[in-house]
This record gives structure tokens, sequence and C-alpha cells, in this order.
């Protein structure tokens, strides 16, 4: 987590690490950059987004005063081929959700690659589980392979402990947040959108899609979201949290 102490030249910082309170804190999480060298799963390529997209996005965040933080989800190949060069030219810290499942499949991180991000000082790695499955709907027995199991081998790959998590789909109930707290999770991030009110898990990121107007990301970025629309996304993931 010391990774995260020192801000970056494009300002960018998550998130508890950082002290920082998710009214203060802006997260884009991205998928995945360019074409996927694998068949797309259903509904995935919309947030499959150009290299040039990105590129364009990584600049708005680095011209921002508001600290933005940046993270990853999947574990695709395009986080070490595409994004991580883009993000080292701008000195750019991210963090990477890793299907640990999926490793070494085509189109997916190796486990060296992994390895290696977690190695740069500006790059952190997290767990997105084992097989992308929607963590709400899973047994009991398939939601201790998919936070337990994905943990132990992610944190053997980069020998030490994973304590960050992206919820695949961004979704939760309170059964799975009970489930990641007691595995030792000390951050969890939804894809809920705008900032909320409190600091308090899961915290909120906005997916960025391949129709997702430049406009309006700069608007979010630049812009601190109002206490009407923190609220609203409090109230949501308060329901859900009680679930």
């Amino acid at each position: 987590m010391a990774k995260w102490r020192n801000l970056a030249m494009c300002r960018t910082y998550p998130l508890k690490a950082a002290g920082l309170t998710a009214g203060m804190t802006f997260l884009l999480n991205f998928h995945g950059i360019g074409e996927a060298a694998r068949p797309y799963e259903s509904g995935e390529k919309p947030y499959w987004i150009d290299t040039d997209r990105f590129a364009a996005i990584l600049d708005s965040v680095q011209a921002s005063d508001q600290p933005v933080g940046i993270t990853f989800d999947d574990g695709n190949a395009s986080d070490y081929m595409i994004a991580a060069p883009a993000l080292r030219e701008r000195g750019c810290k991210a963090m990477f959700f890793v299907l640990a499942g999926k490793l070494d499949e085509p189109g997916y991180l190796t486990t060296q690659q992994v390895r290696e991000l977690d190695a740069d000082p500006l790059f952190t790695i997290g767990s997105h589980g084992m097989l992308h499955l929607p963590w709400p709907d899973c047994s009991v027995e398939e939601l201790e392979q998919e936070v337990g199991s994905a943990q132990t081998i992610l944190s053997q790959i980069c020998d030490r402990p994973i304590a960050e998590v992206g919820l695949p789909f961004g979704r939760y109930d309170g059964r799975v947040l009970r489930k990641l707290r007691a595995c030792g999770f000390s951050a969890i991030y939804s894809s809920d959108g705008c900032e909320r009110l409190t600091a308090r898990d899961p915290i909120p990121r906005f997916s960025v899609r391949s129709d997702t107007p430049i406009a309006s990301l700069e608007a979010m970025i630049f812009q601190e979201a109002s206490f009407t629309q923190r609220a609203k996304c409090e109230l949501r993931a308060l329901i859900k949290s009680m679930v």
C-alpha cells in the first residue's frame, strides 16, 4: 500500500492508502485497450476503448487539479502491452485487478507480467476473483474460490499479501462484503460511478466505455460531484450493502 503514498505527476492516487475520503477522489476504471486478443465475453466489447481515446483520457487526467485514480479490471493482456507503457510515459500510477483463474490464457496477463507490473513502483496488483463471476449469485463454495483462492494465488505470485479487490461487474451485497472483510481485504472497489459522502466500502469507480464522451469524462474529472449526486450514490451503496 505504500506505493500509493507519493503523488504521481498526473495526480493519480487511489484511495484509502493515500488517506483520502470518497468525496475527494474520483476513480476511472478501464477494462481493455485496443482490440482483445481473445473472444469477447457477452456485453464486454463496449468497455474496450481504442488507444487514441485512452491517451486522450490520460492527458485530461494529467491536466486536472483534482485527484484522479486509475484502475483496470479483468487482467487483459492490453494492461501490460498498451496501458502500462502509456501510464509510465506520463508518470501515472494505476491498480490492476486481475482474474487469477485466467492467467496465462490467450488474451490475458501472464504470471510473469503480473509479477513485473507489481514490481513497478507505479503499479499495484489487486484481485478480481477467479473466473469473472457475479459474486452475489455464487454459492458458498464458489464464493470461496472466487475470493479466498484467488487471493491466495495472487499473493503467492506477488510475494506479498493482496489486500485490494475490484468487484466483478461492480456487483455486491452484504454477504459478499462480509466475505471480503473476513479474508482481510482492506479496500474494496465497486463500479457505482460518482463519489460518495463517506469513505466506507465499497469505493466507487466510473467504468469508461468506448461511447463515453470525452467531454463528459472531463466534466467529471475537473468538477467535484455535487452533494446531491454523492448522497444518491451513498444511498444506493447502503441499500446494496444491506441486502
